[in-house]
C-alpha cells in the first residue's frame, strides 16, 4: 500500500486507512521502531496482557501431567 507524507506543523506524518488501524488494533499511542531503513509501528502491549490467554492456550495443549505419571 502506497501513502504519502504529509505536512504537520514543522513535521511530516502518514494517515492510515481505518482498516489498517483497526486490523493492527492501534490505540491513541504507538511503539514506533526504526529498523534497517525502513518504520515498524506496533500498539503499546501493557505489562502482563494476554498472559492469561497463553497460559490457558498451553495448557490446553500441553496439560501438567497429575503426580506420579511423570516420565523422565
Amino acid at each position: 500500500m502506497r501513502v504519502k507524507l504529509i505536512k504537520i506543523g514543522n513535521s511530516m506524518g502518514i494517515r492510515l486507512p481505518q482498516p489498517v488501524i483497526k486490523e493492527c488494533h492501534f490505540e491513541n499511542e504507538l511503539e514506533l521502531v526504526v529498523r534497517q531503513g525502513g518504520v515498524f509501528l506496533m500498539p503499546i502491549m501493557k505489562r502482563r496482557q494476554g498472559w492469561k490467554e497463553l497460559v490457558q492456550d498451553e495448557l490446553l495443549h500441553h496439560p501438567v501431567k497429575p503426580e506420579g505419571e511423570w516420565e523422565w
